[in-house]
């Protein structure tokens, strides 16, 4: 009995080892399985690799693809690293240079005035060197000669804990040495357009009349003058006080030099000259319908005026022209008064005028002397037909004001400005000479011209 549970024990055995190696097997075979499926993948993928790398058509794309992936490899690599070591990097403009030199005997000319200085480090030591201000470029010129120099400008009184650099880092000088020269002094007014119209200014009083100008040969043969200037904003007064002197070269542009003295004192009359003159009417044309002016009557009756008192003398009135042909009745208009050559300002710009029309007549007045105006050159002349020393003027307008009109108030004459000697035919004008009718009538000569003859 117990041998035959030994044989049954030892077949069972048998079994499993049968069912294990059939099971290795199939696994073995499994993984082989796929080990050719991966080897057959890997295969595939190098003949496309292939096709693609040694084929004209993608070769491009490709190296285009690789050298993208290589540039944002390094840049981010690049980035990494400066934001790692760097901290933190700022750019300051405008850094005054400052220049270590006897300017007193040489003129230094080449240097930049500021610089643009980078500034990497901390972020705190940034901030403070900012806040403190106190840094600057040098130029040191210390134990050069005349001439011309290339130089470096060295930052100074930065933290020693940032690093800096500079842009331009280096400078191109001249050192020349100075002499002087004597120029004289002019002025110029300015702000003019900041001062009131109604003043004028007088010629200033300089208290000195030339200066000293000290710079090199080639800066004073560059200076072609030198002026001080005046600023007149706002003054409505005469004055006196300092002003800046200032040199110039031809093209206008300000010349960099040691001026002695560099400020000079003036004194300027303010002055608002100024005259009151009658406004009157000047019909243009003829009224229609045999009408004439019987009354005008303005809102104002004169305007002042100011100007320098050269060109006051000149005027006697302002005459407001009115298109006479438009008046075909009773009217009022506003009148702009029209500024003289010269004047700066009038008290007011425009005045309303009322007409008043009835029907003209017209009236004769016999024998009115000639007379001559602006014979500049002291000629003699007379009239080659005697007759023609009187003409007779024909006046039309309102029946009441020819009944005040007298022949005192009418003038009749011939201008000489333009005379040439010899026998000349003369244009005769007319005009009224009574303030009180200007405006009012229409003056006629017998005749237009005269012939006269003028001798030296």
């Amino acid at each position: 009995m117990t041998r035959k549970n030994e044989r049954t024990t030892n077949n069972e055995k048998v079994e499993i080892a049968k069912q294990i190696a059939s099971q290795s097997q199939k696994v073995v075979k499994t993984y082989a399985s796929i080990e050719m499926s991966i080897m057959r993948i890997i295969r595939w993928l190098s003949s496309l690799v292939d096709r693609l790398l040694f084929n004209q058509r993608y070769a491009k794309i490709v190296a285009l693809g690789l050298a993208v992936i290589i540039y944002a490899s390094i840049n981010l690599n690049t980035n990494i690293f400066e934001a790692t070591i760097s901290g933190s990097g700022k750019a300051i403009n405008n850094v005054p240079v400052s220049v270590i030199a006897n300017t007193e005997v040489y003129e230094i000319s080449g240097l930049p005035e500021t610089v643009t200085a980078l500034i990497v480090g901390d972020v705190a030591d940034i901030a403070l060197t900012e806040t403190q201000g106190q840094f600057r470029v040098v130029a040191d010129l210390t134990g050069l000669a005349e001439g011309t120099h290339q130089i470096s400008l060295i930052p100074s009184n930065f933290s020693p804990r940032l690093a800096v650099s500079v842009t331009p880092s280096t400078a191109i000088v001249t050192i020349e040495r100075k002499t002087t020269q004597r120029f004289l002094l002019d002025y110029d007014f300015v702000n003019m357009n900041k001062m009131d119209l109604r003043y004028v200014l007088g010629v200033p009083e300089l208290e000195v009349t030339e200066i000293l100008v000290r710079a090199s040969e080639r800066t004073l043969d560059s200076i072609a003058f030198v002026k001080a200037f005046i600023d007149v904003s706002g003054v409505d007064a005469s004055f006196t006080k300092e002003v800046p002197i200032v040199a110039y070269n031809q093209l206008g542009e300000r010349v960099d030099a040691q001026i002695i003295p560099s400020v000079v004192r003036v004194s300027v009359n303010v002055s608002s000259p100024n005259k009151s003159v009658p406004l009157v009417v000047d019909p243009v044309g003829l009224i229609p319908n045999g009408l004439a002016i019987s009354s005008i009557v303005m809102d104002h009756q004169a305007v002042t005026l100011y100007a320098p008192e050269s060109v006051l003398s000149r005027i006697s009135r302002l005459t407001l022209p009115i298109d006479a042909t438009t008046l075909t009745q009773d009217t009022t208009l506003v009148s702009s008064i029209a500024i003289p050559s010269g004047v700066r300002q009038s008290s007011i710009s425009k005045v309303n005028v009322e007409i008043k029309l009835v029907p003209g007549i017209s009236q004769e007045f016999l024998q009115i002397p000639v007379s001559f105006r602006n014979n500049r050159q002291g000629f003699k002349f007379s009239p080659t037909n005697t007759a023609d020393a009187y003409m007779n003027i024909t006046v039309f307008g309102a029946p009441d004001l020819i009944a005040q009109l007298r022949e005192d108030d009418i003038a009749v004459y011939i201008d000489l400005f333009d005379a040439q000697l010899g026998i000349s035919s003369m244009d005769v004008f007319v005009e009224v000479n009574n303030a009180r009718f200007l405006g009012y009538f229409v003056l006629s000569p017998a005749k237009p011209t005269i012939e006269i003859n003028i001798v030296e």
